[in-house]
């Protein structure tokens, strides 16, 4: 079943718009609904300043727990393109995968010294939101 969140005649579109906030292990009933209050408070008036507007009529889904993992910027090591690779290719030349991996391991619930909780509320803009590949993408398919 369908449901239109904004009415059609409206140049306006509705997105699910999502925040995760830290809160300490196995918090109280009244401590996880005062701060469910206060993170979505928060996120409506910084997506208010971003130019969106919250849609109250839906109001907020909060899921969790989530184990919390620090963010981290991952350092990838840059492999050989295979347009590099293939004249060694056509010589015989095998390349191999360095082996390791990107991937992090997620502690377990009761193993972590924050729980992670998800807002999710709609918000909608006066116009729709695109991407536009950067340059560097569009050199790509070049």
């Amino acid at each position: 079943m369908t449901q239109t969140l904004i009415r059609p005649s409206l140049d306006r579109r509705a997105y699910r718009l999502k925040c995760r906030f830290r809160i300490e292990p196995y918090p109280r009933v009244e401590r996880l609904e005062r701060e469910k209050v206060r993170i979505a408070e928060m996120f409506v008036s910084d997506m208010n300043k971003q130019g969106w507007a919250y849609v109250p009529e839906h109001g907020f889904t909060m899921k969790g727990p989530f184990p919390f993992v620090a963010p981290t910027t991952l350092h990838t090591p840059r492999s050989l393109p295979a347009r590099d690779m293939l004249p060694g290719v056509m010589n015989g030349v095998r390349f191999r995968d360095s082996g390791g991996s990107v991937a992090r391991l997620v502690p377990a619930l009761n193993m972590t010294e924050w729980w992670e909780f998800e807002l999710q509320g709609i918000f909608s803009r006066p116009q729709v939101m695109v991407e536009y590949p950067d340059l560097h993408e569009e050199e790509l398919k070049a």
